[in-house]
């Protein structure tokens, strides 16, 4: 065997194993959202070219629009967002609904939802950063406080 194909291998598992627990991670997001009172959650097929969003959830009658990421340490930077997700937020928005970056970071581990408004401005500007996870809310109950105020 060629030392260059077993390295492969190894890289290959490891993706597989981080986009499992990617997947897992945001299939138990779906389902807390669907467990909340007055709210139903779906995920979006992964296979669908037209996927405009990674779960779409309607919550006391305000419809949400969650991007998942996942990222190893640090922030999320503004790189991350591809230009199709970036418009697909943004449209979302303009429609009236409520769009969320749900970040989850492995290293240290952190879980953070980022307001889709908190950065839209900058990320448009096509300014160069990332966006820090730290005074961003860290639990559903606190995205929802922060994107229903009115509530």
């Amino acid at each position: 065997m060629i030392p260059a194909s077993k390295h492969r291998k190894h890289k290959d598992k490891l993706q597989r194993q981080r986009s499992r627990s990617g997947a897992d991670w945001e299939s138990g997001l779906c389902e807390e959202l669907d467990a909340l009172p007055n709210a139903w959650a779906r995920r979006w097929p992964k296979a669908w070219a037209g996927q405009p969003f990674d779960i779409s959830a309607e919550i006391d009658g305000h419809a949400f629009a969650f991007e998942c990421k996942s990222i190893a340490r640090g922030n999320l930077p503004f790189s991350a967002l591809r230009p199709n997700e970036v418009e697909n937020l943004s449209r979302f928005e303009d429609a009236g609904g409520i769009a969320v970056i749900a970040v989850r970071r492995l290293d240290p581990p952190a879980q953070a939802f980022v307001p889709w408004y908190a950065v839209r401005p900058r990320i448009l500007a096509g300014d160069r950063g990332s966006i820090p996870l730290a005074g961003q809310p860290q639990t559903l109950a606190d995205v929802l406080e922060v994107s229903l105020p009115w509530s």
